[in-house]
């Protein structure tokens, strides 16, 4: 795997290959090293508390789209993880244990997604679900399958990425009879993940009907998290996975963005609203919903490769009286295509 240097001691440079790699590679350039190299003599084990703790100041960091600073903060945290599971002595510390480890690789796991980085996305899902395992805990097994299934949707194996989260959720339902509200929400979220996999193989039928049994668990009980509008903004993306770019704009519309509770889910949203104004040929609203990715999240644009590859097409377009700003934008991101 390529080595770059990180901007400010964790991340520089945004590069965008012609092959659609990206600078994501420079991102996770310290998560390689995971993947062959021992931990060091810094990598001590840690109380429960204290690494739940960073646990959470690192999936804070997800959240709010700082890509930087959580490819800074991954490493020493997967270490240190790894470190306390095998001091872990009682059954109750391993299993506790078990469960932030594997949210940690979940972690990793989903940064290389977002960045394309699909052989480190692999390593790390593979390692989420074994700790998953361990933990014994149906709902960070749950978690832990919808990111393996996403990798495999990535790297085009979508009826097994389909297989995979419909699997997981049958077994979360049986498992905890969804009697909890976080339980409706982690199960409606994964049937939500099989249709877009399933509309990414051009599965309309199982993807729309996938949907529904999402809503219809919904509808079913008062979730907590995910939500009737969430799933309006996979129905977006199903739509347009589907080519269907009006119906796309449309559900894009009818989501509430002040209920998206995240950055990460509100640069979603602006991501799948750009790229279906695009396939309308309407670049001039893709650049106004790139322009408010870039407001929501900055990083989002900076490191993502559809903000990159959408850059370029609209550069191509060469139409600057209907996208103002186009060309100092692209400068900024450094996206290919940009003429010198």
């Amino acid at each position: 795997m390529r080595r770059r240097t990180l901007m400010a001691g964790a991340l520089t440079g945004v590069v965008l290959a012609q092959s659609g790699s990206t600078a994501g590679s420079a991102a996770v350039s310290g998560l390689d090293r995971l993947l062959f190299e021992p931990a060091g003599p810094d990598a001590a084990p840690v109380t429960v508390s204290a690494l739940r703790t960073a646990v959470a100041k690192a999936d804070a960091d997800f959240q709010a789209v700082r890509y930087q600073q959580l490819a800074h903060r991954l490493p020493q945290l997967v270490r240190t993880a790894e470190a306390t599971r095998d001091a872990a002595a009682s059954p109750g510390a391993t299993g506790a244990v078990a469960t932030l480890l594997a949210t940690v690789y979940t972690l990793a796991t989903r940064l290389a997604v977002k960045l394309h980085e699909q052989g480190l996305a692999w390593s790390m899902a593979d390692r989420a679900v074994q700790a998953a395992r361990a933990c014994d805990d149906p709902r960070t097994l749950a978690v832990a399958h919808r990111t393996a299934a996403v990798v495999l949707r990535r790297s085009d194996h979508h009826d097994q990425a389909q297989q995979i989260v419909i699997g997981a959720a049958t077994n979360l339902r049986d498992a905890t009879r969804l009697a909890d509200a976080h339980d409706v929400s982690l199960y409606a979220s994964m049937l939500a993940t099989a249709a877009y996999a399933a509309a990414r193989a051009d599965r309309r039928d199982d993807a729309w009907t996938l949907a529904g049994e999402a809503g219809d668990a919904l509808a079913s009980r008062q979730p907590s998290g995910f939500g009737a509008n969430d799933l309006e903004l996979y129905r977006s993306g199903i739509a347009r996975a589907l080519g269907d770019y009006g119906a796309a704009v449309e559900h894009a519309r009818r989501v509430r963005i002040d209920l998206l509770p995240t950055p990460e889910r509100r640069a979603r949203y602006w991501e799948d609203a750009a790229l279906a104004w695009m396939g309308r040929g309407r670049p001039a609203e893709a650049w106004i919903a790139l322009r408010e990715a870039e407001t929501a999240a900055p990083q989002e644009v900076l490191y993502r490769p559809w903000a990159q590859h959408l850059t370029a097409t609209l550069l191509a377009t060469e139409r600057e009286a209907t996208l103002p700003g186009i060309r100092p934008f692209a400068a900024r991101i450094q996206a290919a295509g940009l003429p010198t």
